[in-house]
């Protein structure tokens, strides 16, 4: 009986020690990361606050609409200066289209390079920031 007490204590413990373990690398990840449900902190460049919406278009070649630009908007003062980079995706998650453009505030139009994207095509898009406010664009070779 005292083993089975023993046994019964070392598993609760085992268990207590995980969860305080997960517990603890959960409130560390978020205190490293911005929370997306909290209001974007002052002169701070979140992306994940940037809303996304498409310019379309009827496109005689594809025989229907296509995505011709992506529209940034309400973009973070802070981000002015830097470089986003947009890639629309399908449903495989497959790039579409990539494009980069200086970002602008409050609205940046970032134009899909080549032929339009098939709306129907389209199952989502991402951003990135690939250039800080501080580094300097590189010069184009020439």
């Amino acid at each position: 009986m005292a083993h089975e007490h023993a046994r019964a204590r070392r598993a609760a413990g085992v268990t207590l020690a995980w969860l305080g373990c997960a517990g603890l690398a959960v409130s560390m990840a978020r205190a490293l990361t911005w929370d997306g449900d909290a209001p974007v902190p002052a002169g701070s460049c979140v992306v994940d606050r940037i809303a996304v919406d498409y310019d379309v278009g009827y496109v005689a070649g594809l025989g229907g609409y296509g995505v011709t630009a992506a529209s940034l908007s309400d973009v973070p003062e802070a981000c002015v200066g830097r470089e986003v980079a947009v890639t629309l995706h399908g449903a495989d998650d497959a790039a579409l289209a990539e494009a980069r453009t200086p970002v602008t505030a409050p609205t940046t139009v970032v134009p899909v390079p080549g032929d339009p994207v098939p709306v129907a095509d389209l199952a989502g898009v991402s951003l990135a920031l690939v250039t800080d406010a501080a580094e300097p664009a590189a010069a184009p070779a020439g």
